[in-house]
């Protein structure tokens, strides 16, 4: 009897033994599923210290409001940006999810098109009209607006008084008061000429309130708007530094009372408030007379057609909330792109306020893939207008002619074989290396598809 007893204990022993060792198993493999995550990257290109870590900060709430996805951001400096992009969209290894320019998003998606967003995301349909158009196709949403924002004139209320002078209404007085508060230290106005979709940021309001189009730029009202920025640079007025000034380089210069007058965006706000908090500034319309006229801008969040798609997916969604985005977008000094949020934002602040009205009357760069190519050549125009003794007629002439051929190219692309009758690598080599973005990605990309096409055989 005491021998079964001891039997059974020894059992039970040894039974709750590796209950136990089947027990730490479990908590081990449950511990091992609860952190494993699907991790998705997510790329950008801000270089504001405050947006880079309100996206952080954004991302972690995400990753921590839920057990199955895990977001890791990745900088991509601005330069760069655009042609790794590129690239890994031909490797197709683009990243899950990407910041996106709303200008650039049309010629990306036709690349390799982004993921059709307008089933899978029902928020989208409570965006406004104006920040869905550029990420729109053939009544299909390819992309979530991140944030929208428009151009204003920003000036230096102490320079403008110390010289008697009001904040400007119309070119003329714009031109006039420029001239007379510039000296030796002081311009009275700067802008971007740089080969980037900054120039055109600025630019445009001044070519289309002087009546002039991007695809006639030779005529009278293109001209005067090319010759305005000429003749302020040839006065003394606008500061010849243009040519190789970054928007932040521009808003640097502000900050350091070096620039009277500058068109920036409402992110530039907090930047000149860190930079030097004594500096009083204001906000107005850029000065184009009784009908205001401002570029729409801001970033688009694209998707790629991949096996991460529906996680990327669950993290847009997670962005798009009402409640989410009234917490987080005023941080990122964008104004929402929906518009019940925006009408709400800033009612302390005046001069980012000051962006809601003006972006009602905002109008949209031209939607279309060709987009960053004409833009290129118009920023290349306003350069060679600004440093070239050149006939400026010979110039704009020269400009209009590119921008007619690129339209021209368009066309006829229209007129070949689909993609689907042509060789891939052929395909490939002829569509990236029309890339606009620079002339180095073009040639990595030509040289990755002519390797393919030999070691084919088909070569």
């Amino acid at each position: 009897m005491k021998r079964t007893g001891k039997y059974i204990s020894v059992c039970l022993c040894a039974v709750m033994i590796a209950s136990m060792f089947m027990c730490g198993g479990c908590q081990k493999q449950e511990k091992t599923k609860i952190t494993k995550k699907k991790q998705i990257e997510l790329w950008h290109y801000w270089d504001i210290p405050g947006n880079q870590q309100h996206l952080e900060e954004l991302v972690d709430q995400f990753n921590q409001s839920q057990d199955k996805i895990e977001v890791k951001v990745s900088y991509i400096p601005d330069e760069d940006f655009k042609k790794q992009l590129a690239l890994s969209m031909s490797e197709e290894k683009m990243p899950d999810i990407a910041l996106v320019d709303s200008s650039d998003f049309q010629f990306l998606h036709q690349m390799k098109p982004f993921a059709d967003l307008t089933d899978e995301i029902p928020e989208l349909q409570e965006y406004s009209e104006k920040a869905l158009a550029p990420c729109s196709a053939d009544g299909r949403i390819y992309g979530q607006p991140f944030g929208v924002n428009c151009t204003a004139m920003f000036y230096n209320k102490k320079i403008l008084e110390k010289a008697g002078c009001k904040v400007p209404d119309n070119w003329e007085e714009f031109e006039k008061i420029a001239a007379k508060v510039s000296d030796k230290t002081i311009k009275g106005f700067a802008i971007t000429a740089l080969q980037t979709e900054e120039s055109m940021y600025e630019f445009l309001p001044i070519l289309w309130s002087m009546g002039g189009d991007i695809h006639r730029i030779n005529t009278a009202s293109g001209q005067q708007a090319f010759l305005f920025l000429r003749n302020m640079e040839q006065e003394g007025s606008l500061s010849l530094q243009s040519i190789s000034l970054t928007m932040g380089d521009l808003t640097n210069q502000f900050i350091k009372g070096k620039i009277a007058m500058m068109f920036n965006s409402s992110m530039a706000i907090d930047s000149i408030r860190e930079g030097n908090p004594d500096l009083e500034f204001g906000v107005a319309a850029i000065p184009c007379g009784d009908n205001p006229v401002t570029v729409a801008g801001g970033e688009i969040l694209a998707v790629a057609n991949n096996e991460n798609k529906e996680y990327a997916v669950q993290f847009l969604r997670f962005l798009a909330d009402e409640n989410r985005m009234k917490s987080y977008i005023d941080e990122f000094g964008f104004l929402a792109p929906r518009q019940e949020i925006m009408q709400q934002q800033f009612k302390n602040d005046e001069e980012k306020g000051a962006f809601i009205d003006l972006y009602q009357t905002a109008r949209i760069r031209e939607i279309s893939s060709n987009w960053p190519q004409i833009s290129l050549t118009l920023s290349d125009t306003l350069r060679e207008i600004l440093v070239n003794e050149e006939d400026s007629q010979t110039i704009l002439d020269k400009g209009a002619e590119k921008i007619e051929s690129i339209g021209a190219e368009k066309n006829e692309k229209a007129k070949e074989e689909s993609p689907a009758d042509i060789d891939p690598v052929i395909y490939h080599y002829g569509m990236y290396s029309a890339c606009y973005f620079c002339t180095d990605i073009a040639g990595e990309i030509k040289d990755k598809y002519i390797r393919e096409y030999e070691q084919s055989g088909r070569g």
